[in-house]
């Protein structure tokens, strides 16, 4: 015979049962990542560009092997760095000054580690009495630039050892 007492106990350890239970069966769902393994969640590398930045980095890359001309500014005669960078933010509505080192000047400085795309990069190289050399840092990693003599605007990636041990500085114009 079931006493009255006895009812409110056997729901108890029923219910105490069924936790037991969904805790385990939810602890055994649980998936763990082995000490110095990354879990494979989708990780969003670099941020979506949007607005003018967006508009920058349309245009530079849309003159991607438009080839080098010292003292050029346009698609049609070339392009040195200064005067890629010029033509690229000027047909974007934005004056920047047209020579390097007057383009080191504007704008607000940025650390390599806090670089942005359409933030302009700057290297020192040694060629021809050329010291200054400017890009546009991309959404990919890399920058845009017209490199030199003999050669056409190309994408560089940022990690290069020659370009990071030759980096000066970058600066934020938009």
């Amino acid at each position: 015979m079931i006493r009255a007492v006895d009812i409110p106990l056997r729901i108890l350890a029923v219910t105490c049962v069924l936790a037991g239970l969904l805790i385990t069966v939810g602890c055994a769902s649980k998936t763990t990542t082995p000490p110095g393994a990354t879990p494979a969640v989708a990780r969003q590398t670099r941020s979506p560009v949007a607005g003018k930045t967006a508009s920058i980095l349309r245009t530079a890359r849309s003159q991607l092997g438009v080839r080098y001309k010292w003292g050029g500014e346009s698609p049609r005669t070339g392009f040195d760095c200064s005067g890629f960078a010029w033509y690229v933010f000027h047909v974007n509505g934005i004056d920047i000054p047209r020579i390097s080192w007057q383009q080191f000047g504007t704008g607000r400085s940025v650390r390599f580690s806090d670089l942005r795309p359409g933030d302009l990069i700057f290297h020192k190289v040694e060629k021809k009495g050329k010291s200054l050399h400017v890009g546009i840092v991309s959404d990919r990693g890399t920058f845009y630039h017209a490199p030199s003599s003999g050669k056409r605007v190309m994408e560089s990636r940022l990690a290069n050892p020659y370009w990071r041990e030759h980096f000066v500085g970058a600066r934020r114009v938009l």
